[in-house]
Order: C-alpha cells, then structure tokens, then sequence
C-alpha cells in the first residue's frame, strides 16, 4: 500500500480536524446525549456541505467516487472526536447496498438523498437467534402480492434507526431460499419503532413489521445476490468503524499522556513512575497494531469474499483487543472518576466497548477467522 497522502486526502482531513475541533469535548458530548437525535442535525448538513456524505457515493448520484481508503481517513478524525453522526450507518454501509441495487428508481433517488444530506438510512437486520457474521436467513418474511410484498417480522438493534428516514431490511421471500434485501420508510404503516440510546450516546431501536406493503421496487437485492450484498456492506462498515476505533484510542492515548503530566502524587507528576510509563507504552504499542491492522483491512478490502472477511475478522480481533487495553488502562489511570462525564476518557471507553460489540464482538471474529484458516 502507499501510506502517503494525496492532496485530496490532504484536504479532506484539514477539513475534518478544523470542524470537529469547533464542537468536541466532555461538554459536547454530553449535549449531544439530550438532543433527540442524538446528534446536531445542523452539523450533519455541514458534513453535506463539505462533500463527507457525497464521499463514497457514485458520481452518477452527485457522489464523489472516493475509495475506501478516504472513507476510512475520514473515519479516523470522525472516530477521534466522537462524533455522533450516523456516518457509518446512512454513507458507508446503506450507501454501498444502494449503490449495488439497481442504477435507477428509489436507490438512486435514496443515494442523491444521502449525497446532500437529505435522506439517512440505517440496517434492520439483526433477529433473536440469529447469527450477524453468518448471512442466515432472517425470521422477518416477505410474502409476494399483486402490488409487491408483504412484509411481517421484527428487528433488534437497529443502528441510527431513531434519526433515519427509511430503513433496509433483510428478509427472506416466502417460498425462497436465500435473503433479500428491502427499502422501507419508518413512515410505512404497520412500522414501528421502540427507540433507545446506547452508553455511548449513540441510538438503537427495536423494529417490528406487522403486515408492511411494499411496491415491486422497493426490493433492492433478490434472494440470489442478497447475502453477498449485505456482506460486502457490512464488511466496508466494519472497516470505516476501525478507523473511528483507531482514531479515539490515538486520542484517549493523547488525553491520558496530559493528564499524566498535570495529576500530581507525592509532590510529583505520575507521569514520572515507572507503571504509568509502562502503561502508556502498552497503550501506544497497541493503538499503532490496530493502525496497522486497519491497513491490513483496507489492503484486502476488495479482495475475494472469503480472504476480505477473513483479513476483516483479524483486524477486527486486535482492534477489539487493543480498544479494550486502552480504555481500560486509560481509566486506571485517571482513577475512579475517570468513569464520570466530566472527563473525557470515560466517553472514550464507552464508545470502544460499544465499537467492539457491532457486527460481531471479538468472539465471534475469533471464530469466523478460525473457521477460514482452518478449513
């Protein structure tokens, strides 16, 4: 890979840092913990404004072509503020299944939506029972009509659904083998939603369909191509939710080496023990593994199937490994309080625990990963 950055790339990040830097820290993110979105919805058409929704959007969508990699570097400066904006959810991982659905109708309309900030999506397709990594067919069924579909089911921890204007549903098709893929506006009669917030400050929902008709064209992906979909998607989203982890382990690690230099023991900084250094060069180490792995990820991001997951899923297990070191060293460090609001290291620590557990925790990476190198 070439690390070094194009002027693009350049530009984008100056961009970033200046922006986030405006609205950042312990006080913003406890503010944003009681807007109803749980977000600024002033800033997202910010984000509009400088071209991060139209990033990785086609051009034929009023998208700028970026690649992967950009994605993931503005992830990190996203990543390294905390931002709470369903990035992830409505640019990275729904963009990517409308840009794979067909070139006209509601997705292109959806993906001109995203691109101007108009329009955010969220994933329902987490079920009870059923397993995130493995694209099983989902319990939610779609039963065919004169007029399209009917769709019955429900969803748990749907990601950013509260702020989304529609949702894309898994589903399998009555009579089908295989799961597909829908675009259903929470507004839909029969759709409801039991919000909540995450400990992060973050929103989820719990999703439940209860005879929802849909037109022909809101099926995106047909049983024959759904599961490959949704799982390169999800794949992208995993990486662009490393770089956010990359990026607030680089800063909880900038946060924690100040507080060592300022918190003074026995007359003296406890930056100047022995432990508190060697706990801040266990969490330096691991922060940079998870960048190198991030760049492992990005290098086979595009690779076939089974060795993208498989890179996804080892990058996934020391990213997963490397957030819980740091944030829980950082807390160590900071004492007791360093769990309260007022300090900006317990915000960290909520955001990678919550990271950590989004499409499969490190259990399940370790063992998507053992099931590929062993097969």
């Amino acid at each position: 890979m070439d690390f070094s950055r194009s002027d693009i790339q350049t530009m984008l990040l100056d961009s970033a840092e200046r922006l986030l830097a405006e609205d950042s820290g312990a006080e913003y993110w406890r503010e944003q913990r009681h807007n109803a979105l749980g977000f600024d919805a002033e800033r997202w058409a910010r984000f509009a404004e400088l071209g991060w929704l139209a990033l990785p959007l086609p051009e034929s969508a009023g998208g700028l072509a970026g690649s992967i990699e950009d994605v993931a570097l503005l992830n990190v400066a996203l990543g390294r503020a905390l931002a709470p904006e369903p990035y992830v959810s409505s640019v990275v991982l729904a963009a990517d299944i409308l840009g794979r659905a067909a070139p006209d109708g509601p997705a292109q309309q959806a993906l001109e939506a995203i691109a101007i900030g108009a329009g955010r999506f969220a994933l329902a397709h987490q079920e009870t029972g059923i397993d995130s990594l493995a694209g099983e067919a989902p319990g939610t069924v779609a039963r065919r009509t004169g007029d399209g579909f009917v769709l019955d089911g429900a969803k748990l921890l749907c990601l950013d659904a509260p702020s989304a204007h529609q949702l894309i549903v898994s589903a399998r098709i009555d009579g089908e083998d295989g799961l597909a893929l829908f675009l259903v506006p929470v507004s839909a009669e029969g759709l409801s939603l039991a919000p909540y917030p995450l400990i992060d400050g973050t929103r989820a929902a719990d999703v439940t369909f209860r005879a929802v008709a849909l037109g022909h064209d809101a099926l995106l992906a047909g049983t024959n191509g759904g599961a490959e979909v949704l799982a390169a998607a999800i794949d992208r989203a995993q990486i662009a939710l490393m770089a956010q982890a990359v990026g607030a382990m680089e800063a909880a690690n900038t946060v924690c080496g100040a507080y060592a230099k300022e918190r003074k023991q026995f007359g003296v900084a406890i930056g100047s023990f022995q432990a508190i250094q060697h706990m801040l060069a266990d969490m330096f180490v691991a922060a940079n593994q998870a960048r190198s792995m991030l760049y492992y990820a990005l290098a086979n991001a595009d690779a076939p199937a089974e060795k993208r997951q498989a890179a996804i899923s080892a990058a996934r297990i020391v990213v997963g490994e490397a957030s819980h070191l740091v944030s829980r060293n950082g807390i160590q460090l900071h004492g007791g309080y360093g769990l309260t609001d007022e300090y900006a290291i317990s915000h960290y620590f909520r955001r990678l625990m919550c990271i950590e557990k989004q499409f499969g925790d490190l259990n399940g990476h370790v063992a998507r990963y053992g099931d590929t190198i062993f097969r």
